[in-house]
């Protein structure tokens, strides 16, 4: 019995994710990009949940936060009956948080809570971040399609210089849809690619 309770905490403890080491860095960017390479080492993807540009960014696991149903409320007085939407949400309340503050010129990585409530991921390309496409390929995006192209030839090109694309073509479409609202511009097409 005793055996069988150590290597059960042997198992508990090789899956444990690590959270990164605290330290100074020169800017924000490398700050961000140490916490960010230190997760996928560790089988998790980090996130900016709040930000002051030039004093402080707070970084959380992208499964920290609870799902909120922003769907109107079914009106149960109605006469007609609406399906009911599936919903999956791969948020758990995570509690991971790293803290970056510009003190002295430099930035300084602590960990508020270095701990998750969730299994490691075993392969990062299940990882929703490894479909996003770079902001060269959402340049090259929008320029196939201003001369014409359409998403599933969009993608073949973007494969022929990228054999390791996970992208499909919907999220083609949807990068196209955010160029045509204009969500993706200058700063915010770093945002909405990488982090």
């Amino acid at each position: 019995m005793e055996m069988d309770v150590q290597s059960c905490m042997e198992l508990n403890d090789s899956s444990q994710m690590l959270p990164p080491p605290p330290g100074t860095f020169v800017d924000r960017e490398e700050l961000i990009q140490h916490v960010g390479e230190f997760a996928v080492s560790q089988g998790y993807v980090v996130t900016i949940k709040q930000s002051k540009r030039d004093r402080v960014v707070v970084l959380g696991c992208d499964r920290g936060g609870v799902y909120r149903n922003r769907r109107k409320a079914f009106d149960e007085s109605s006469a007609e009956q609406t399906r009911k939407r599936k919903i999956g949400s791969r948020l758990t309340n995570c509690p991971f948080e790293a803290v970056g503050k510009k003190d002295d010129g430099l930035w300084v990585l602590t960990i508020k809570n270095g701990t998750h409530n969730h299994e490691p991921l075993n392969d990062i390309s299940e990882h929703p971040s490894a479909r996003r496409f770079t902001e060269r390929e959402v340049l090259l995006i929008k320029e196939m399609t201003e001369a014409g192209l359409r998403p599933r030839q969009i993608l073949k090109r973007l494969r022929q210089s990228n054999p390791d694309l996970l992208s499909t073509p919907k999220h083609v479409y949807n990068v196209k849809a955010k160029l045509r609202q204009g969500n993706i511009t200058g700063r915010a097409c770093l945002n909405f690619i990488f982090i």
